[in-house]
């Protein structure tokens, strides 16, 4: 079992975490920085700086890379992304696994995608690059 990077905008967004390695990333303008780090989630926790939902994203998805990330749930845990081939699920939560981020780090970043375009650029590079995109509340595989 690998590392579960878990990147949350506000503590508590916290729940139960899964099985394994678990990293909480907090995705943060410095708003709930001391209250995330004063409060035990029984996981390693890190504060990366962010401004907007795209900066959120991006902070937490790089701060994986760097850890190694064997999958990166964005928006709180749901067990998801967990398959071998690369799939990225959007519903309530963003996620996807290793084989897709290493796929999704060579993909070049407009400053839309740091808006409101971020699931749309995910979307479109996802599709272009022929990989698996899953939107359960949709019931749709694509």
């Amino acid at each position: 079992m690998g590392i579960n990077v878990i990147g949350i905008t506000h503590p508590g967004q916290v729940g139960a975490l899964p099985d394994g390695t678990n990293v909480l990333v907090l995705a943060d303008d410095g708003t709930y920085a001391d209250e995330f780090l004063d409060t035990d989630f029984r996981a390693h926790q890190l504060v990366v700086r962010a401004h907007g939902r795209g900066s959120a994203f991006f902070g937490v998805a790089d701060k994986a890379r760097e850890l190694g990330a064997s999958r990166v749930l964005f928006g709180g845990f749901r067990d998801v992304a967990t398959e071998e081939d690369p799939t990225l699920v959007l519903d309530d939560v963003i996620a996807f696994n290793s084989s897709f981020a290493r796929r999704m780090y060579d993909w070049i970043r407009p400053a839309s995608a740091y808006g409101d375009g971020l699931v749309t650029w995910l979307t479109e590079n996802a599709v272009r690059a022929g990989l698996r995109v899953v939107e359960p509340t949709r019931l749709g595989i694509h």
